[in-house]
Parts: structure tokens; sequence; C-alpha cells
């Protein structure tokens, strides 16, 4: 059994979680699109019609879209883009034998439905593939290593979120974005996207340089939620920045120095957010190209907060605000 090009989730809890992810497929902006699609082409009366009367209403969107951004937007293809990303499960080992509960018997539910196979495994050989040190309790799953998003894909997919939103009357306050400076410790990373998938957060972009990838490590902190938040690695964070914002995004940084704090600024609007590692925080660069500065107050003895806790307080806070409004 080889597991040199794969990475490992284990435990219960993380195996769980990462398959109940992989199984909820499409992103909820997508199902919008499509229903707010479909009651348009039964509103023209064009059912007969109606792979014509659905792209010719989102080609009418993307040009509306062209003349607002000053873009020049293709057509997205729905069917590239209609699952959200997803690191494949290749395998999920179980030990013989094992302490079995309700957990496992999930496991194999959705392990089924998923065509995933299953493979019974002595805990010995377990104890191989995960490390003396990892606490598997009999269950292993082996997944491929995940692929970034390139960021024209995520443009794509955001455009389309966009129509679905304006088609269903609502507006792109509330829509965020995350930008990690120099966040090299895959724990962190896979708590920041755990928290950002909770919150809402549309997409992860991360720089080519100076970044944590996409591990298993990073797949088990973050609770399965990098099965379907898209990470986009980006050459350049200044110029994607420049990029997000003729798309009407205004961005943000979290910095100790900032002269407001993050509750004092209206965050009601499309949105990215910066966050920096805990020891440098956010690069110069990065910095000038950001629009608000913001900080968090810091009453007792302690610095700074770790990146996932200082993140999730600002995802949360434009939730509170778009949720108060």
């Amino acid at each position: 059994m080889s597991t040199e090009q794969e990475e490992l989730i284990y435990g219960k809890n993380a195996v769980l979680a990462y398959l109940e992810q992989t199984e909820d497929g499409v992103s909820s902006d997508f199902q919008k699109l499509q229903q707010a699609l479909a009651r348009e082409a039964q509103r023209n009366q064009q059912d007969g019609l109606r792979a014509d009367a659905l792209e010719k209403e989102l080609r009418h969107r993307v040009n509306e879209l062209s003349k607002q951004t000053g873009l020049k937007l293709a057509l997205p293809n729905i069917k590239q883009l209609e699952h959200l990303p997803s690191v494949k499960v290749n395998k999920i080992l179980l030990a013989t034998g094992g302490e079995h509960d309700g957990r496992v018997d999930k496991i194999k539910a959705l392990a089924r439905k998923q065509k995933i196979p299953i493979q019974s495994c002595d805990r010995r050989k377990l104890d191989q593939i995960a490390g003396p040190q990892r606490r598997h309790q009999g269950v292993v799953a082996l997944i491929s290593p995940a692929e970034m998003w390139q960021l024209e894909t995520f443009l794509q997919k955001m455009m389309l979120d966009r129509i679905a939103r304006e088609m269903s009357g609502q507006s792109m306050d509330g829509y965020m974005v995350a930008v990690l400076d120099g966040i090299e410790d895959p724990h962190n990373l896979g708590a920041i996207i755990r928290v950002a998938e909770a919150s809402g957060v549309k997409a992860i972009l991360i720089p080519q340089r100076r970044a944590a990838g996409l591990t298993g490590t990073v797949a088990k902190i973050s609770a399965g939620a990098v099965a379907t938040l898209p990470v986009v690695r980006v050459s350049n964070l200044v110029q994607a920045l420049e990029t997000l914002k003729k798309y009407g995004f205004w961005v943000a940084a979290l910095d100790l120095d900032a002269p407001s704090f993050y509750t004092d600024v209206d965050l009601k609007r499309p949105l990215v957010i910066v966050i920096g590692s805990e020891g440098k925080g956010v690069g110069r660069l990065v910095k000038e190209h950001c629009d608000l500065l913001v900080k968090i107050p810091m009453l007792g003895k302690t610095e700074s907060l770790n990146a996932s806790v200082a993140a999730g307080i600002f995802f949360y806070e434009v939730v509170r605000q778009c949720e108060q409004r």
C-alpha cells in the first residue's frame, strides 16, 4: 500500500467532517443562480428553449457587469464551475476489530454514497501509516494532494455569485474574500479555513511564496472545510488586491497600529480581509493597497492574537453588521 503521493486525514470526527463537507457539493450561491435563472425562463415562457433562454439571460447580466466594472468579461461556464473544488478521498482504511460507534456507520454510509473504497486494515498497519503520535481511532482517509484554484477561475465563480444575488434582490454586502499574507504554519492555515468557511467567506487567497500548502494537516485542522472552500494561489498579492478592487471590493487589513477598532468601521460591503502573520503582520506593500486598516483591542499583557483567532473575530464582525441591517 503506497501513500507517498497521498495526504492523510485521521480520526473519526475529522474523516466524518470531511465526508460531510464533500457531500454538500454545490454551493448555495450556485443553487440560487440556477433557481433564479429557472424563474426567469419560466416568466419569459421559454420553457421549450430553456437552455437558450438561460444563456441569453446570463449573457445580458455579464454584459451589464462589464459596463459597471469597465472590464471585458467573458461568459462563465456554469457546468465547469458548478461544483466547488474538493480534495478527492481515494480510500478509507478502517481497523479490523476496532471500537465501533455511530460515527463509523456514518463514515461507511457516506463512503458508499460517494463511491469511496473502504478497506479493512490491521491496527498495527494503521499505526505505521498514520505515525505513532497520531490518534487515528481506527480510521484513516487517504486523499490526493489538493489543487489550488487559479484567480481567474474564482473571479468567474464570483461573477456568477453576484448575478445570483442580483437576481434574488440581494447586494454583494457581506461577500467576503480572505487574503493571507505570510501564514506559513499549516495548523494556522487549517484553523483559518475552518472559521472562514463557517462564517461564509467565499475564498481564501494565499501567495505563491511564504505560505503553507494544503496538506493532510491542513485538511484535518480545517474539520473538512478545505473540501469545499476555494483556496486560490496567486503569484502577486498586490496585483490580486487591485484586481478585486476593480470588481467593487474594498480591502481591509488587521493592523496593530491601525487608527480604528474593527467594530467602529462600516464593513457592510463586498470585502477583502487581509490577515498577516503573528510575527510580522501584513507586509508594507500589501498594507499600502488597503482601503481600511483596523485593529482588535488588546486589553491584557498579550501583544497579539493567534492569526486564526483574529481572523474569526473579524469575519464574524462582518456577519454581525450585515445581520443587524
